[in-house]
């Protein structure tokens, strides 16, 4: 199971000191220069409170989609993929040790409030989340700074950032304590975007509340006092002096507004989307999937996928035995899976790694292909020819795009029932179902890979020890290197040797489904699961 479970990058070079970016995900044809119509309100669903207006302290899908719109990182990904793309740092270059990352400025950026965007701001940023007797770092708690305290540590417990300092007013160095591959992905998350410290030092205790008089950030929308009404919804303004324009020279955002409206149940989220009460519904499951198809006004926008459902297996007998865990992931009809319980919005996964991600390996094609008699086949080879019984567990829940984890669980059981497995299912709570995971406890058991960043890194964070001591030291290897062309050759070593091992079988990526009226234009449904609204815009 993973480590981190809140929300992949390739490194993009833009210096002489990096290299090549790796290929990403299939990217939203951009809106031509001059056909985007301007202004109107962009009105989007949330299915609960934000629970914060600081996106360092931001753990959830609600509250960073919020902060998103008002806040920018140094980097980001590109609409739709994993690629990384300038933002509030216009270029940057690593140093040859691997250890020292210069930031060079986007110059004549503003804050909302008026002030600057430099240096300085940066490292006030990094310094509050870093000390904790930082006099902007806020009361204590243990969900505080989650993403932050992540990258600080990895999975062998070595600390990551040594310092962040301002070379000038208006470059930024980073430097790390040892060579960190993941940094650019890591600083591509939304829960590293950079506020005012104008508006910290303002109002220290109140900047990211219900009661803010105004959260500054160099976002594409403001948010004024009196803008967050708890229980009903969020609206935000445009930044007219917003820095981004698109290649016609019109100005980013596009909408005048963005208001996010709190609607708990989907089935009233999807009404009010067909009522023409909203405009957009993010992440709509199979519950809902046929009333969007079925109307004629709206369409659905794909989320890439980011996490990866697969298969566990302990290393006890008869699972100790590769041939009998290779016949387990031939016995499995990842198709199926796909078909029947995701309503097309899942296919087969291939490897643990979601498509488009540094690392991953577009050789490979299927994991291992659905063979029943030759699962058969490998059973004998492992001492076990007339099967055996056995127990499946699965999680109590899983993300909102994915159906019943039983219903899946079901499906594998019967598959394996053909190969002369006798699977008896079972569940327990959340917390002790991620323990007994981890701990080998379970014989077989479904899981989710993904991790807090949307590099490899992340989606390895428990170091891969189940996979044997090589895959432990080419994800250690991986995670120290910062060549981006190197790093990806040793994550496709690692999926070759899992697929090898089969200790851990992909089983399928679930596209996340938003539904849309047709009227909406630009909209890139991004796989970390939030993305912001400035190329939007509402046809007539």
């Amino acid at each position: 199971m993973p480590v981190r479970l809140v929300l992949a990058a390739a490194i993009l070079s833009l210096t002489a000191c990096q290299v090549a970016p790796v290929p990403a995900v299939a990217t939203p044809t951009p809106t031509p220069a001059g056909s985007a119509d301007v202004g109107g309100t962009f009105r989007v669903a949330l299915t609960a409170d934000p629970t914060t207006l600081d996106p360092w302290n931001a753990n959830d899908a609600n509250t960073l989609l919020v902060t998103r719109q008002i806040f920018e990182t140094l980097v980001d990904y590109e609409p739709g993929g994993f690629k990384i793309v300038p933002k509030l740092a216009e270029s940057w270059s690593v140093s040859p040790d691997g250890r020292s990352w210069t930031f060079a400025l986007r110059r004549g950026v503003k804050f909302h409030d008026g002030t600057d965007l430099d240096a300085a701001a940066v490292v006030l940023n990094f310094d509050r989340a870093r000390q904790t007797a930082h006099p902007l770092h806020g009361a204590p708690g243990a969900d505080r700074y989650r993403a932050y305290a992540t990258l600080l540590e990895g999975f062998d417990d070595t600390s990551v950032i040594a310092r962040v300092e301002a070379k000038d007013s208006m470059t930024v160095v980073i430097t790390t304590k040892l060579p960190f591959g993941p940094l650019l992905a890591d600083l591509a998350m939304p829960s590293f975007a950079i506020a005012s410290p104008k508006s910290l030092r303002d109002d220290p205790a109140g900047w990211a509340t219900l009661a803010s008089s105004g959260a500054a950030g160099t976002g594409p929308f403001v948010f004024r006092s009196g803008a967050w009404q708890l229980g009903q919804q969020v609206t935000l303004e445009r930044n007219g002096a917003y820095w981004a324009k698109d290649p016609g020279g019109t100005q980013f955002p596009y909408v005048d507004r963005v208001v996010l409206r709190v609607i708990k149940d989907e089935s009233a989220r999807i009404g009010e989307l067909r009522s023409g009460g909203l405009d957009a519904v993010r992440d709509v499951t199979v519950a809902t999937l046929s009333t969007v198809k079925a109307d004629p006004n709206l369409q659905l926008l794909p989320r890439p996928a980011l996490n990866v459902g697969y298969l566990g297996i302990a290393p006890t007998a008869p699972f100790d035995k590769v041939e009998v865990r290779r016949a387990v992931a031939m016995a499995i009809d990842r198709s199926l899976l796909a078909t029947t319980l995701y309503s097309g919005a899942g296919r087969p996964a291939s490897q643990l790694l979601a498509p488009g991600m540094l690392g991953y390996d577009d050789s490979v094609l299927e994991f291992y292909r659905l063979d029943t008699a030759g699962a058969k086949r490998l059973l004998a080879d492992g001492g076990v020819p007339s099967g055996f019984a056995t127990e499946l567990w699965y999680p109590p829940a899983w993300r909102a795009q994915y159906p019943d984890p039983k219903r899946v669980a079901e499906s594998i059981a019967a598959d394996l029932a053909k190969i002369g497995l006798v699977v008896s299912l079972r569940t327990e709570d959340a917390a002790t179902y991620r323990a007994d995971a981890r701990a080998d406890r379970l014989p077989l058991w479904i899981g989710d890979a993904g991790g807090e960043s949307a590099d490899p890194d992340s989606f390895f964070s428990d170091g891969g020890a189940w996979a044997g001591d090589i895959v432990r030291e080419l994800l250690r290897r991986a995670r120290y290197e910062a060549d981006a062309s190197k790093r990806t050759e040793l994550y496709k070593q690692v999926s070759k040797l899992i697929q090898q091992d089969a200790s851990r079988i992909p089983l399928l990526l679930a596209e996340g489904l938003v539904a849309a009226t047709k009227k909406v234009r630009g909209l890139a449904p991004h796989p970390i699961g939030v993305e912001a609204y400035s190329q939007v815009w509402l046809g007539r």
